[in-house]
């Protein structure tokens, strides 16, 4: 098909070339002799200026196909070695239906109309395999990482055209406690297939404890909750009793049931902290009759109380309804010790906590008597280039900042226009809040966040705010905590940062105080105990050992035998130690015996780009049980140490473990995904050959030029170089 590209109007070309050929032929007929010659150098003439209208209507060849893409199918494999168990009195493991499913005649029928994609898993997501590397495969993977491998997997396929997926699968997830995550939506349909049927698992009864969860530093007078996960199978639907013992004295003793078949329930316990200390609970499922793998029937971790009574100061602009309730708040608080500031009439602050005339200078003396501050609604003329100069010092050198906000705070003009801005957690923000109700969520970061540990069932029914400053920008340091659900998606609502040897939290609503007049409030109060949980975690220890503090970590609360913990430790009010610091992590077993290692010195940047030294070693756990840790120095003689932490060590790997297959995971990720759940191979086999499968259609067009064109330009050169050539022959003007 011939197309043409020209701008111009086609007319316009049409007025302008037949002006010029009858020009042409006027000049040629009135002034030139009638000769075959000059016959000829007017056929050139005209040919010339036809050759030319061509070009200007810039012609162009297209042609157009359709091509039909096949569209992706793919296939996982787990390869953990828990899919090499075998059931009791069976004879074939879960290894072995999947090598038969994969021998089915579906292969080759979908293969006709997709491309079929293998990859084998086990704690990450393998490269594309061809059918030839698939056979010889062998399960041997140490754990299943069930979850980040879809979520890589859908990742990995986003914006192609995927018919399904077939996961091949025990549903066994090694790191995730609950299976909540199975619900998720999926993009595209996922199949799964039952590697066998749970009821065979029933012969030999088997009870262990797969994880105990509870916050591990809390404040004197805090109610929390621990969480113990108890798994099993063969029990017949009997009773089984959960201890929990505390400093090996018994507390509680609860009952809980395992289905027949098999299955997981969880146990929770009503914790009470009156004093502060190291306090080691152990939580204990006594063996059952005949059971031989009482290994893992306990559990044992440790939890540090603090008694963190510190001042803490708030300054807030006009009264409003977040001030009148953060007020009642701070002032019933058993924590903090607040020194209250609210701007009454003609600019006056009204005081709470103090006596006399005081002012909140926010001097670095002043600054000096306190722990925390909050910020309420004042923009940066309000508060002050000083002031905010001064709070970025106090920051820095570990105090810690709550930035309430509010439509002054959070405008134009506000926080953002003083130094406040270098340690802001959102790079940028609207200015101007939206008005409405917006449902709020904690994010995965804000699940694990001491702010809102203890109950995480509660933070499911807190009503929505009623007010958002959307658009929220974090930081590459800034840490989301909660998300309030917009009409463009989920906006950032409550974020934190490190700053220096402080921490930042920013809040962009002004109607926190909606959760004070939730229905839940005379029951779970979610108002006080947010605020209660936001302050202890900001709270530094009340106690102070040496002029310099170690603080000491661990990144990983639970492993299992043979498995390395990385112990780290930093200074945690001074950027760099003194040069010849030595800091050396104290391992306490279940053994008792403590063991002394050295640690390497490393440099690390925190979020603001600045240079710190951070103290590491990698330790081997050789035993099971509760290991406790802490850091050691010594400094002009006196030795400085940190506040112990502890990790747990199982004797098992999860991987090891015998137990049934997870069907209700699988049967979840299918019914969610759009996917079908088969409880046969011959099912599976039958829905996989007879499905619809709609091929991608895909225009393809070619265009090539006609006009422009090596040929073409040259015989217009080429006509132009006759007419003038014959012209000076002739001594023609």
């Amino acid at each position: 098909m011939i197309i043409y590209e020209h701008s111009l109007p086609t007319m316009a070309i049409g007025l302008g070339v037949a002006a010029a050929m009858a020009l042409s032929v006027f000049g040629y007929g009135r002034y030139v002799q009638r000769t075959l010659p000059m016959a000829l150098m007017a056929a050139t003439r005209i040919f010339f200026l036809a050759l030319l209208t061509w070009c200007l209507v810039l012609p162009g060849q297209r042609e157009t196909q359709t091509l039909k893409h096949k569209p992706r199918f793919a296939v996982l494999l787990d390869t953990s070695r828990s899919m090499l168990m075998t059931a009791p009195k069976e004879t074939t493991n879960r290894w072995a239906v999947v090598q038969q499913a994969l021998q089915q005649p579906w292969v080759e029928a979908l293969a006709r109309d997709c491309d079929l994609e293998y990859y084998s898993f086990a704690t990450d997501l393998g490269k594309k395999l061809t059918p030839a590397e698939v056979r010889p495969l062998t399960p041997d993977g140490t754990a299943t990482l069930l979850r980040d491998v879809l979520k890589k997997t859908v990742s990995r396929y986003t914006g192609l055209d995927v018919t399904g997926c077939l996961l091949l699968s025990d549903g066994i997830d090694t790191r995730e406690v609950f299976s909540d995550w199975a619900a998720e939506a999926r993009p595209f349909p996922i199949h799964t297939l039952v590697l066998e049927g749970a009821a065979v698992w029933e012969q030999e009864p088997d009870v262990r404890i797969d994880t105990v969860n509870t916050p591990r530093r809390v404040t004197v007078g805090w109610q929390t909750e621990l969480k113990a996960i108890i798994s099993g199978q063969g029990t017949q639907g009997r009773n089984i009793p959960v201890q929990l013992f505390k400093d090996d004295v018994l507390q509680q003793e609860l009952q809980t049931q395992i289905p027949a078949g098999g299955g997981s329930k969880e146990v929770v316990f009503h914790l009470e902290h009156p004093v502060a200390g190291l306090k080691t609970y152990r939580v204990l499922v006594p063996p059952f009759p005949k059971e031989t793998r009482t290994n893992d029937n306990e559990f044992a971790l440790s939890v540090l109380v603090v008694d963190a009574k510190n001042r803490l100061l708030y300054v807030e602009g006009p009264p409003r309804w977040e001030s009148k309730y953060l007020s009642r708040v701070l002032r019933a608080s058993k924590q903090v010790t607040p020194v209250i500031f609210l701007r009454g009439a003609q600019g006056k602050f009204m005081t709470f906590g103090v006596q006399g005339e005081v002012a909140p200078e926010m001097r670095e003396a002043q600054l000096a008597f306190f722990k925390m501050v909050v910020l309420g609604n004042l923009d940066g003329e309000e508060l002050g280039e000083e002031r905010a100069r001064n709070l970025v010092r106090f920051v820095e050198t570990g105090g810690s900042l709550v930035l309430l906000g509010g439509s002054k705070a959070w405008s134009e003009k506000g926080f953002a226009q003083t130094a406040l801005k270098k340690l802001l957690p959102a790079k940028q923000y609207s200015s101007k809040a939206v008005a409405g109700e917006f449902p709020i969520a904690l994010t995965d970061m804000g699940r694990l966040h001491p702010a809102f540990a203890g109950d995480p069932a509660l933070w499911q029914t807190i009503p929505p705010v009623l007010s958002l400053f959307p658009n929220v920008a974090p930081t590459p340091g800034a840490r989301v905590l909660v998300a309030a659900q917009a009409t463009n998606g989920p906006q950032p609502m409550i974020l934190s940062q490190d700053y220096g040897q402080g921490k930042v939290v920013a809040i962009f609503t002004d109607s926190l105080w909606r959760w004070q007049l939730s229905p839940e409030t005379a029951r779970h109060n979610p108002y006080q105990r947010f605020w209660d949980q936001l302050l202890s975690w900001l709270s530094p220890k009340e106690e102070k050992s040496a002029e310099k503090e170690l603080e000491s970590f661990v990144d990983r609360e639970q492993l299992f035998v043979g498995e390395d913990v990385e112990i780290s430790a930093r200074w945690s009010s001074a950027a760099q130690p003194p040069a010849n610091a030595a800091v050396g992590a104290e391992v306490v077993g279940p053994d008792k015996r403590p063991l002394r290692f050295a640690m390497n010195r490393q440099v690390a940047q925190t979020s603001e780009g600045q240079a710190i030294s951070v103290f590491t070693y990698k330790f081997k756990a050789a035993q099971a049980g509760l290991f406790a840790v802490v850091a050691v120095s010594e400094i002009g003689g006196k030795q400085v140490s940190s506040d112990p932490v502890s990790f747990s060590v199982k004797p098992f790997t999860p991987e090891s473990v015998p137990r049934p297959v997870n069907n209700q995971v699988l049967q979840s990720i299918s019914q969610n995904s759009g996917g079908q759940f088969f409880e046969s191979v011959d099912a599976l086999n039958q829905h996989l050959i007879a499905l619809h499968v709609q091929r991608i259609e895909q225009e393809i067009s070619e265009y090539h030029s006609l006009w422009q064109r090596g040929i073409i330009l040259l015989l217009l050169i080429l006509l132009l170089a006759v007419e003038w050539i014959y012209r000076k022959l002739k001594f023609m003007p």
